[in-house]
């Protein structure tokens, strides 16, 4: 007789996740949380995100998959609409949270806006729970954004751009300050008198 499996032992795993953005007041976090659950994704029930600055979580996401509805702080709504909740540092519209689902996966992704800076550089702790409490999760760091990065080559490129194109205006504005002088037509007189005096001075 084949050993049957307890259903608890099917423990749910988180298989990736990212976080990008910004973490300075008016900016955006996109995170995202991959998850896995044998025996299909409807076994899970929590995905969790805590943001973790100072050795604490300072602001807490959760989404109830079974009720479709995100909480942060001590605000719940349902995902799909307009409605807002707002922590201390972060602000999330039901409107941009998307999950996928598809056999044994789950990917839940949210936009958060930064309503408060966030001054120590924070770490996020990504999680999931089934239905039987069991859980799993891993904690990242802040990523750019892909193509967000700075090198060296961009910094000489802007710093010779904008080089060229202060030499450029500077000498536009100079050339409009100080415009060539006209001869005056005194002077040309005075020059042709000038000069035939000198021609009838010369000793023959």
């Amino acid at each position: 007789m084949a050993q049957s499996v307890s259903p608890g032992a099917q423990r749910p795993t988180v298989t990736g996740g990212q976080v990008t953005g910004s973490i300075v007041q008016g900016g955006t976090l996109t995170i995202r949380v991959d998850a896995q659950m044998p025996g299909g994704w409807r076994g899970l029930h929590l995905v969790e995100v805590s943001v973790i600055a100072g050795g604490s979580a300072i602001e807490h996401i959760v989404y109830d998959i079974e009720d479709d509805k995100l909480s942060l702080g001590d605000q719940d709504i349902a995902v799909g609409t307009g409605a807002v909740a707002e922590g201390e540092y972060l602000r999330v519209s039901g409107s941009d949270v998307a999950v996928t689902k598809g056999g044994a996966d789950l990917s839940f992704r949210v936009e958060a806006d930064v309503t408060k800076t966030i001054t120590e550089e924070p770490r996020f702790r990504l999680g999931v729970t089934n239905d039987f409490g069991f859980s799993d999760s891993i904690t990242l760091r802040l990523n750019e954004p892909e193509g967000a990065r700075t090198t060296w080559g961009t910094v000489v490129t802007f710093a010779v751009a904008a080089l060229f194109v202060g030499v450029f205006v500077g000498n536009l504005f100079a050339s409009k300050r100080r415009p060539p002088p006209r001869p005056s037509i005194y002077q040309a007189v005075q020059l042709r008198i000038d000069h035939e005096r000198a021609a009838k001075e010369k000793p023959s």
